[in-house]
C-alpha cells in the first residue's frame, strides 16, 4: 500500500503546474454604474470571444459566482483587493486575470481594462478610454481589440510542466499554432521589470537554458525533446518555452512517402506473450491433518490489450502453468502430485495520462472476470481435483517512465467477492474466498514497436469450508521474462 501511495504522489507530481501560465485565463464580472444593465451583457460577449480565442485557455468563474453575489453593492472595490485577485487564481488555476469597469457619464462612457497575474499584484496590463456612447458591441470590440495587444505581449508561448529526461510536455493552449518539428528554446526568468510611474509590468530579464524540437501535439499540451543544453541550471515545471517561426524541412529521402512500419507507433493496442517458472505450493487442510504440496512450474502467459480511444481499453489474459508438487509437510497419501493450473481474464479500464501522451506515465484503473483454475492429479483424502476460483476482478496498474529506454510497472488486481468451486466434490460450498495477485517488473524499449518484459508476480487464492475440510490455498510465486508488441 505504501509503495502505491508513493507511485502514485510521484505520477501527479509529474503533471503539477509550478505557476499558472499566463495563457489560463478567467474573466471576471464587469461592473458598472447603471446596476449591472450594461456590464453583464457586455460580459456575455467578451465571454464568447475568449472561449473562441486560441491564445488563453479560457476557465469560467462560475464556481465562485456565489462568493461575487454576497458582495454585490460593494463589488467593484471587492474586484480591485489583492487577496481577492490571488484567490481566484488559485481557485481557477489562472494565470491571467481580466478586469474590466465601465463608468457612465452624461454623454459618454469610461472603460478601462487591467489584466493581473496570479498573485492578485503584478500589473501586466492597462487601459482606459472614454467612448461617445453606451453600445454594448462598440464596448465589447473595445476590449477584444485590448486582448489582442495583451496576447502579444505574453513573453512565452508555453510553460513547461512535465519533464523526464530530455522529454518535456508543454501546457499549449487548445487549438494554439503549434507544429510537429517546430524548434523551441527553454527560458527561465529571474526578475520582473516595472514602470516606474505606472507600476505596471513591462519586461522580463530571462536565461536561456535549453534548444529543442516539438515531436507529438494533443488538444492541450504539446511533447517536446531537447536538443541542446544552453546553461548547467536543471529545467523544471514553469520555465517558459518561446516557439521559433516554423520551417518546413525538406528532407531527400526516395522512399519518402513509403510506410516505414518499424518506425511508426502502435495506434491499436498491446500484444505480450511471457515465459515463467513459479516456486508453486498447495496447502489443503483435511480430517486426517494439515498437507503441503510445493515445487516448480513452467508456464506461458498470453495478454492482449485494445484501446478503443486514448483513455479507454478492453484486455484480454489467459495463463497455462504445468509441473509436479512433491510433499513437503503432512502426511499426503501421495508423494508428488501433477499440476495444470491456470488463469483467464477479461477486463477493460480507464487510462489516465497525467502529461497527455503514452510516453509518459501511465494509471489503468479497471475491473472485468477472472477465474484461476486448479487441476491435480486427484487424491480425495488428500484434498487434491479439480476447483475454480472466479468472481469480479478490480485492479490498479501503473506505468512510468525512468528514461528513454526504460519504464518501471507494477500492478495490484484482487476479486473482492470471490466464489469456489469443483468438479471432484471434495470440499463442498465455501464460506469465504479470496484471491490476489501482485506485479511488479521493468520494460526496455528494444524498438519502437517491442520491448523487453520482465517481472516478478506474487499469486494468493484461498478457499474456506464449514465442512471436513477446512481450506484449500494456493500461491505461486513467478519469475517472468518476456516481449510486448505494439500493433
Amino acid at each position: 500500500m505504501k509503495l502505491t501511495l508513493l507511485l502514485l504522489g510521484l505520477i501527479f507530481s509529474l503533471g503539477a503546474f509550478a505557476q499558472s501560465s499566463m495563457r489560463r485565463c478567467t474573466l471576471l464580472p464587469i461592473t458598472d454604474s447603471v446596476g449591472g444593465a450594461i456590464g453583464y451583457k457586455v460580459f456575455e460577449e467578451v465571454e464568447s470571444d475568449l472561449k473562441k480565442r486560441n491564445w488563453c485557455t479560457y476557465v469560467s468563474n462560475s464556481s465562485m459566482i456565489s462568493v461575487f453575489s454576497k458582495y454585490r453593492e460593494n463589488l467593484p472595490q471587492y474586484l480591485k483587493t489583492k487577496e481577492v485577485l490571488a484567490t481566484v487564481a488559485d481557485k481557477l488555476k489562472v494565470g491571467s486575470i481580466i478586469r474590466v469597469a465601465i463608468v457612465n457619464e452624461l454623454n459618454s462612457v469610461e472603460v478601462q481594462m487591467d489584466v493581473y497575474g496570479e498573485n492578485g499584484e503584478d500589473l501586466y496590463f492597462s487601459e482606459k478610454t472614454v467612448l461617445n456612447r453606451d453600445d454594448i458591441e462598440i464596448i465589447s470590440q473595445t476590449i477584444a481589440n485590448w486582448l489582442d495587444i495583451y496576447a502579444k505581449t505574453i513573453p512565452y508561448d508555453a510553460k513547461i510542466n512535465g519533464i523526464l529526461g530530455d522529454q518535456i510536455t508543454l501546457d499549449v493552449g487548445k487549438g494554439y499554432p503549434i507544429q510537429i518539428g517546430q524548434s523551441f528554446v527553454v527560458k527561465r526568468p529571474i526578475a520582473k521589470k516595472k514602470h516606474p510611474l505606472l507600476k505596471k509590468i513591462v519586461d522580463w530579464d530571462t536565461e536561456i537554458l535549453a534548444e529543442g524540437k516539438v515531436f507529438n501535439i494533443s488538444d492541450n499540451q504539446a511533447l517536446g525533446m531537447v536538443k541542446v543544453y544552453k546553461s548547467d541550471q536543471k529545467l523544471k515545471a514553469g520555465d517558459w518555452v518561446r516557439l521559433e517561426p516554423y520551417k518546413q524541412e525538406v528532407i531527400n529521402d526516395p522512399n519518402l512517402g513509403k510506410d516505414k512500419e518499424d518506425e511508426k507507433l502502435g495506434t491499436l493496442g498491446i500484444l505480450s506473450v511471457a515465459l515463467f517458472g513459479s516456486s508453486s505450493s498447495v496447502d489443503t487442510s483435511t480430517p486426517t491433518g494439515s498437507n503441503r504440496m510445493s515445487g516448480n512450474l513452467f508456464g506461458i502467459d498470453f495478454r492482449v490489450e485494445g484501446w478503443i480511444t486514448r483513455q479507454y481499453f478492453a484486455a484480454l489474459e489467459l495463463m497455462r502453468n504445468l509441473g509436479s508438487l512433491k510433499a513437503k509437510s503432512g502426511s499426503p497419501e501421495k508423494d508428488s502430485v501433477s499440476a495444470n493450473n491456470g488463469a483467464f481474464k477479461i477486463t477493460g479500464g480507464y487510462k489516465y495520462l497525467p502529461i497527455g501522451f503514452f510516453y509518459g506515465p501511465q494509471i489503468d484503473i479497471y475491473g472485468g472476470y477472472a477465474n484461476y483454475s486448479f487441476d491435480l492429479a486427484n487424491s480425495e483424502v488428500d484434498g487434491f481435483g479439480k476447483n475454480n476460483i472466479y468472481g469480479l476482478l478490480l485492479g490498479v496498474a501503473a506505468n512510468i517512465p525512468i528514461n528513454r529506454e526504460w519504464r518501471f510497472f507494477t500492478q495490484a488486481e484482487f476479486l473482492p467477492f470471490p466464489s469456489f468451486s469443483e468438479d471432484d466434490k471434495i470440499y463442498g460450498s465455501s464460506s469465504s474466498a479470496s484471491a490476489l495477485d501482485l506485479e511488479i517488473g521493468v520494460k526496455y524499449q528494444y524498438t519502437h514497436r517491442m520491448t523487453i518484459d520482465g517481472s516478478i508476480e506474487a499469486m494468493s487464492r484461498k478457499a474456506k469450508f464449514s465442512g471436513a475440510f477446512k481450506e484449500v490455498s494456493y500461491k505461486d510465486n513467478l519469475l517472468k521474462l518476456g516481449v510486448s508488441f505494439n500493433f
